[in-house]
């Protein structure tokens, strides 16, 4: 487990849900480090981890789709269009929920 919180794919959807749901400013207490809080800015470096970490794994054109627009949710949260960063966050989780199941690729094709 890295210091996000996240050691695989699915853990890492998870911290892009929590950075929707705090950011820009609403972070709580790091539980592994009392007395310090997670930051828009703090969050955004494990988000670019957590997609650095997965290239290892093997390169695929979907994570230099979701670094791009990481960068893009990052810029909008930082110019406070907070509708738009949530918005931005969540293709990518869409974008790495599509890529490891076939059967929800096709589901989200239907809609």
């Amino acid at each position: 487990m890295t210091e996000f919180g996240f050691n695989d794919l699915h853990s890492f959807k998870d911290m892009i849900i929590f950075v929707q749901m705090c950011a820009p400013n609403d972070f709580p207490e790091r539980m592994a480090y009392p007395g310090q809080y997670w930051t828009l800015d703090s969050t955004f470096d494990g988000l670019y981890l957590g997609l650095d970490m997965a290239v290892e794994e093997g390169p695929k054109l979907v994570f230099d789709q979701c670094w791009q627009l990481v960068e893009q949710a990052y810029q909008c949260y930082r110019a406070g269009d907070r509708r738009g960063g949530w918005f931005t966050l969540e293709k990518v989780h869409k974008l790495l929920r599509i890529s490891q199941n076939p059967v929800a690729r096709i589901a989200d094709w239907a809609i």
